[in-house]
């Protein structure tokens, strides 16, 4: 007759043992881009095959997660030339400025005696301003970026038009404004959204090339 611990050992078995797979671990499929598919390394993680192809994981900044490198303190030699040459902006000058700085970023203008004659205040861009803007050609790095814009050149790109309703409210303005934009920003019955004067600029501009 068997005693209880051995019936237990002989309901039990033998255990299986086997290898299965990080459940953890997000396993990457590339499916659409096959020039991204032909260069993937399966032994990397995303953020690594990203950085040696070439590729950005994120267009946003970094959320955490990773060393933040703070830049140099700026030397006051440099502090004082840029203030000197600030003090002989034109207005045209003043407007570049303006376009360069970002939201919350501002120049102080002084005379030669220190007192403040303006701020140059950085003004957040537009959506139509952000679709319109041409930037410099960044050179490849990686022959899969190379790839991937000759690729991407052979695109069909896409123009925006403004609506009827658009046009027929540009068109009032400049009959009522001519090319004062400055009175198309104050005409509360006509610019109901608020658009600023530059924006009105553009839409003027964009109206007069299509007629």
């Amino acid at each position: 007759m068997a005693t209880p611990q051995k019936r237990r050992t002989q309901r039990v078995g033998k255990k299986n043992t086997r290898r299965t797979a990080n459940k953890h671990q997000k396993r990457v499929v590339i499916r659409s881009n096959k020039i991204i598919r032909d260069n993937w390394d399966r032994k990397q993680t995303l953020r690594q095959n990203y950085e040696r192809l070439g590729l950005l994981t994120s267009l946003n900044g970094v959320a955490g997660g990773r060393e933040k490198l703070v830049p140099p303190p700026k030397p006051e030699e440099m502090e004082v030339e840029e203030n000197e040459e600030l003090k002989e902006l034109t207005e045209q000058d003043i407007e570049k400025v303006k376009k360069s700085l970002k939201p919350g970023e501002g120049l102080i203008q002084r005379d030669d005696e220190g007192n403040v004659i303006r701020v140059i205040v950085g003004e957040a861009k537009t959506h139509d301003e952000i679709l319109d803007e041409e930037f410099a050609p960044v050179e490849a790095k990686t022959d899969v970026v190379r790839a991937l814009e000759a690729r991407a050149a052979c695109g069909v790109t896409r123009t925006r038009h403004q609506t009827e309703y658009e046009k027929d409210w540009v068109a009032q303005l400049i009959e009522k404004h001519g090319d004062d934009y400055e009175a198309m920003f104050w005409d509360k019955k006509l610019n109901v959204y608020q658009q600023t004067a530059s924006q009105l600029k553009n839409k003027c501009k964009k109206y007069k090339k299509e007629h």
